[in-house]
């Protein structure tokens, strides 16, 4: 299974060209926080392979826009087929991504029953023109990106920068480390409107929360495609990531559509974690 990307995003048609990168720091409003979604089944597909899901995902983000952003991932799932054995799935991820957007240190770790099937460890760095990866996992190695790509934390802030200016469409590349550590992935990102009003928590009781409160939101889809593929509008994506997006960087309301089946995330706990003080 493909790791969910963090929220930070499908249409390949009419998108806007990619925006190049600024060198500035990005002072990005967003809340340091913990949050707890349970996994489950929302779409067994056509060919009805996969019976029922469960499982949790963990995810922690701190820092400070001076500094930098500090992750941490983890997505424990249990997928029962309708015929065999049920399969543990544990995808883990950790990184740290300057404020600049110009560095990214990163390990990505993912295991099935128990054994290690994979696992990539790095650091990029944004010199000149161009991206350079030094891989120390699965195997030493140097890989050169495009400028234009954009470590996560940068493009979550890229992708709310979209949604305030009001825009619906956005084609933003990402670098996050997974897949060998070698792939970047060109995003189309579908912008909804901004949702007013009283926020509907119904659904997830645990988005009444103050760090919510008070806070705009707007619903996303995010396409992820192969950049080394030719791009044509009849490219189907890799994936897609379908949340409710705040702008302090928090989401819920999660779909993960693998193509063959959908799983749902539903925020279940969010914790406002202690936000570093700029020096």
């Amino acid at each position: 299974m493909k790791r969910f990307r963090r929220p930070a995003l499908a249409v390949a048609l009419c998108l806007a060209a990619p925006a190049a990168f600024a060198a500035e720091a990005r002072v990005a409003p967003f809340s340091p926080h913990r949050a707890i979604y349970e996994m489950s089944l929302a779409d067994a597909g056509k060919g009805g392979a996969i019976g029922a899901v469960s499982g949790r995902l963990v995810y922690e983000f701190a820092g400070s826009p001076c500094e930098g952003w500090a992750s941490k991932f983890r997505m424990v799932t249990r997928l029962e087929p309708t015929e065999g054995r049920a399969r543990l799935t544990d995808i883990r991820a950790t990184a740290f991504e300057d404020a600049s957007g110009s560095s990214y240190d990163f390990v990505n770790e993912n295991r099935v029953d128990g054994v290690p099937v994979e696992t990539t460890k790095g650091r990029a760095l944004r010199k000149g023109d161009a991206i350079e990866v030094k891989l120390a996992q699965p195997g030493e190695k140097g890989v050169s990106l495009p400028a234009a790509v954009r470590f996560p934390t940068d493009h979550l802030a890229a992708v709310l920068d979209a949604a305030k200016a009001g825009k619906t469409i956005a084609e933003i590349d990402l670098y996050d480390g997974t897949e060998s550590g070698e792939k970047p992935y060109r995003t189309a990102v579908v912008i909804g409107r901004e949702l007013t009003g009283a926020d509907d928590t119904a659904d997830e009781p645990a988005a009444a929360n103050d760090l919510l409160k008070g806070h705009r939101r707007w619903p996303i889809d995010i396409a992820f495609y192969d950049m080394s593929k030719a791009s044509d509008a009849a490219q189907l994506p890799d994936y897609r990531l379908n949340f409710l997006l705040y702008d302090n960087g928090v989401s819920r309301r999660m779909r993960f559509d693998y193509g063959s089946f959908v799983l749902k995330g539903s925020l279940t706990s969010l914790e406002a974690l202690p936000a570093a003080a700029c020096r």
